[in-house]
């Protein structure tokens, strides 16, 4: 959808692409947002969005004010995919954006946020932001119930309960472009085997799964796409639930699963628990959330889960599961997944997209890199002070510049 960008229009070829920026748009700092500015930034970051995708682009320039061209080796439909995920700001601050408000100097682990009274989409209503740190999320539920903070930003579907209760806060949930994933690392002994890891994949009750340890906000994940995009097809093999009691001549398996947040206990505990009834042992191992950056890209785990990007495109897929992919933290590969998500990242109609989707979702099912768990809702919590603005389920912070204080045209945020 057009944001900072008005338009934009592709060569039949899918060889070059122009891209038409608002006009009249100034960072915060009151520069001008230029197509060379925007230029600048793109070939500094693109390369991280894209991965070894950036490949295909050859050139980028600015061909006047407010107009930018690529120009490609080959065509690829993740390059738009990717736009959407490259913050834009002033390259020679790096930190004066274009959004709807503006980051102030952090002070005693808060950060305040001003007004961006320019703002493209129109002045927000709110004039001042403060985005406060919790040590527990029930300290966090607490303050929200007392009235001592307007929004609560993760709910959790421990609090929801609490939460939804109190006639002073409005819960409002999206689908989030995550996935709950058992990602594991096909270089370890125990997982190198694909045919255990389809077994792993058939162990799971995702249904269970859900109703229970995430009590109904997510949705069982059948394959490797979310349902909620558009190239699903409920008819492609699924994930589904299959278990198969250990026999005799069946060898033991055992792995350790490692999980940085205490929210995912009780999901790490229904896992292992289903494991175990179908013959599978594995060791959970909780350590702190900044160990297991540190472990995924050293390769020092037999499986992590955690909730990982994997939508709302397929570039973000092509990322994790790419044999050169940045985050193939599991050193998988496989020749079918990888051409499957070149089939998609050359299409030139949707049909063509949806045909590399298909293959890509079979060639997964066929060799899982993970165990695909739920696609998860987040919930946040607003007092009922402000009139929020909803969006098709989508998340309400997109409108948060339009936010009111109930029974007012405008106001401040008090915390």
């Amino acid at each position: 959808m057009p944001s900072l960008a008005e338009g934009w229009s592709a060569a039949d070829d899918g060889l070059t692409l122009d891209i038409r920026l608002r006009p009249n748009v100034s960072f915060h700092n009151g520069k001008p947002v230029t197509a060379q500015a925007v230029r600048d930034v793109l070939r500094a970051d693109l390369p991280a969005a894209l991965g070894p995708a950036y490949a295909d682009i050859v050139d980028i320039r600015a061909t006047s004010e407010l107009n930018l061209a690529f120009t490609l080796r080959e065509r690829s439909t993740f390059l738009l995919e990717a736009l959407g995920a490259v913050p834009i700001v002033d390259p020679a601050s790096r930190t004066s954006g274009t959004g709807p408000f503006s980051v102030q100097a952090p002070r005693s682990g808060e950060v305040e946020m001003q007004v961006n009274a320019g703002y493209f989409g129109g002045r927000p209503t709110i004039d001042r932001l403060v985005l406060k740190p919790y040590g527990s999320v029930r300290a966090a539920w607490a303050d929200m119930l007392r009235g001592r903070i307007d929004m609560l930003y993760e709910v959790g579907a421990d609090g929801l309960d609490a939460l939804e209760s109190s006639s002073e806060v409005n819960i409002f949930t999206f689908q989030r472009a995550y996935a709950y994933l058992l990602l594991l690392n096909v270089e370890s002994p125990a997982l190198r085997d694909s045919a255990f890891r389809r077994r792993l994949n058939a162990s799971i009750d995702r249904r269970a799964l859900v109703d229970g340890a995430l009590r109904g906000h997510a949705v069982p994940a059948d394959g490797p796409i979310s349902p909620f995009h558009w190239a699903y097809r409920a008819d492609l093999p699924a994930f589904r639930y299959q278990p198969s009691a250990a026999t005799p001549d069946r060898a033991p398996r055992h792995f350790t699963v490692l999980f940085g947040e205490p929210s995912l206990e009780r999901l790490a505990v229904t896992i292992q628990r289903q494991l175990q009834a179908a013959g599978i042992d594995i060791t959970l191992q909780s350590v702190p959330p900044e160990e297991i950056g540190v472990r995924l890209k050293a390769g020092d785990f037999e499986a992590v889960l955690s909730d990982y990007v994997q939508g709302p495109n397929l570039v973000q897929p092509f990322l994790y599961w790419h044999p050169d992919g940045p985050y193939n933290f599991g050193h998988y590969r496989s020749a079918a997944v990888a051409n499957a998500l070149d089939r998609v990242r050359r299409a030139a109609n949707d049909q063509g997209y949806q045909a590399g989707v298909a293959a890509y979702w079979r060639a997964i099912v066929d060799d899982p890199p993970a165990v695909f768990l739920a696609w998860p809702q987040r919930a946040h919590a607003v007092s009922t002070r402000f009139v929020v603005p909803t969006d098709s389920g989508r998340d309400v912070l997109n409108t948060l510049h339009l936010w009111k204080l109930s029974g007012q045209t405008q106001g401040i945020a008090r915390r």
